[in-house]
């Protein structure tokens, strides 16, 4: 063998005489004249230090050698187009992994959980890895490069990150089912729970919700008693559940169904939270700018039936 290493083209050149066993229209196949085909092969030959083919009658045929190259350069052939196929549908955001960075309530809200399930939908051979991770985890590890994407709250971001805004979420009252507000029909203002006990997320984790709901409270002319401050909305609910308290959340918690827990709208038309998707400015993964894409659709459809 001349050299070490065989071209591809000269592979794809064998497989297709070995077809035909016809120089004649293999290189009608391939859109070249015999001629060059001819020294095509006889150059893979002398690499390979062996004759591929052998006259025979008015044809040819393959030779013990090109019999024994002949399954190997096929299994070749596909592994290169496999490769080829593998990377230009990388390069279109069809293969890979995208990492999500998700808030706890987010596959409570009706918008998220459509947004993932179109995108699965698109692109079923992404692997989707989802991150649990409270807002300001989040924008830390977005700045990082550990997530590619991340919903969250609405919070003050760095340069260099920029939101979709999903959709608005009210917001709601989650009280125990024996506490007197639970009986009463319709929203509830914010001033009819100064005399109760609040649990609250920890604010570290959701600044912006937290701000949003003292400023209620504040506006209705009192501070709220917090008993607790959890870092999770299952200890949250749990808690109300057990009768420890109120909390006022964004309304998609109330797809939540736990026994003696009991939801009403707050009464102020201001008292709504935002739901974003986050991302890098200078994100340019396909993947990514594939998820954006289905957000931004599915979010304007939304908006539109509001």
């Amino acid at each position: 063998m001349t050299n070490d290493y065989l071209e591809l083209r000269h592979l794809r050149y064998f497989v297709t005489v070995a077809d035909e066993l016809h120089f004649g229209r293999a290189a009608e196949r391939l859109g070249i004249s015999q001629p060059p085909l001819s020294q095509q092969i006889h150059a893979l030959e002398q690499r390979l230090g062996a004759k591929l083919f052998e006259r025979k009658g008015r044809g040819i045929a393959l030779t013990g050698a090109g019999g024994a190259l002949l399954p190997r350069a096929r299994a070749i052939l596909t592994q290169a187009e496999r490769a080829a196929e593998s990377v230009a549908r990388s390069q279109r955001g069809e293969l890979g992994e995208l990492h999500l960075g998700l808030m706890s309530s987010g596959p409570f809200t009706v918008v998220v959980p459509r947004v993932l399930a179109r995108f699965r939908e698109r692109l079923p051979d992404v692997r989707l890895l989802i991150h649990e991770m409270a807002t300001s985890q989040q924008i830390d590890a977005l700045e990082q490069g550990l997530i590619d994407v991340g919903v969250i709250r609405p919070e003050a971001l760095p340069d260099g990150i920029s939101a979709i805004e999903l959709f608005k979420d009210s917001l709601t009252v989650v009280m125990h089912a024996s506490n007197p507000l639970a009986s009463k029909e319709g929203p509830i203002d914010i001033g009819e729970l100064a005399n109760e006990d609040f649990i609250f997320y920890q604010r570290h984790l959701g600044v912006r919700l937290y701000d949003e709901v003292i400023a209620l409270c504040t506006r209705a002319g009192f501070s709220p008693r917090i008993l607790y401050q959890v870092r999770e909305l299952p200890t949250i609910i749990g808690l109300i559940s057990g009768g420890f308290g109120v909390a006022v959340l964004p309304g998609s918690v109330q797809r939540m169904r736990v026994q003696n827990v009991v939801y009403r709208p707050v009464a102020h038309m201001e008292a709504a939270t935002a739901v974003w998707a986050i991302y890098r400015n200078d994100a340019s993964d396909p993947m990514v700018h594939a998820f954006l894409t289905i957000a931004r659709c599915l979010a304007s459809k939304d908006r539109a039936t509001e």
